[in-house]
């Protein structure tokens, strides 16, 4: 397999994925037991981008099967094009929601310098994105400004990541 594994696949996790996940013996890296504790037989693929780092997912698929800590449990259908313009509508909401709620953070944590940050967030097409802008703005903010600053951008947009995560 090369590249992201199809997003409809679903993976469960075998007896020795079961066990690994209840008594950790290999040395697998912090995003490989992060998916491995999240397949369940139910989730497909498409469910556990927001679990990884880009670029991750596909090649800890292929690690945890080569390990044969996860196989294969069927394919998710397709959804329909109403299902589809629902996530879109949602997603959209959520990412205006987002936005609004870090209006003006950058600027209070940041100074001048958080206004970088601001056009970053604004330019946002959708919540992967700005999950990526965020990842490394909340590290600056931490190195600048402090982990109370941090938490704060982190507080500001925690609930509309949870809901977008309940969404799916």
């Amino acid at each position: 397999m090369s590249g992201e594994p199809d997003p409809r696949l679903i993976y469960a996790r075998t007896v020795e994925g079961h066990d690994e996940a209840a008594e950790p013996r290999r040395d697998l890296s912090q995003g490989a037991r992060r998916i491995l504790a999240l397949i369940d037989g139910q989730r497909c693929i498409g469910d556990l981008p927001d679990f990884a780092r880009a670029g991750e997912l596909g090649p800890i698929i292929v690690e945890l099967e080569s390990l044969r800590l996860i196989e294969v449990a069927g394919v998710a259908d397709e959804p329909s094009e109403a299902q589809r313009r629902a996530r879109a509508a949602l997603e959209l909401t959520l990412l205006n929601d987002a936005k609004h709620g870090l209006r003006g953070l950058f600027d209070a944590e940041l100074g001048s310098a958080g206004q970088v940050w601001e056009a970053r967030v604004a330019d946002c097409v959708n919540m992967e994105v700005l999950r990526r802008v965020l990842r490394e703005a909340v590290d600056v903010v931490y190195y600048r400004s402090g982990e109370a600053a941090a938490r704060r951008i982190v507080a500001a947009v925690r609930p509309v990541f949870e809901q977008a995560q309940r969404a799916r």
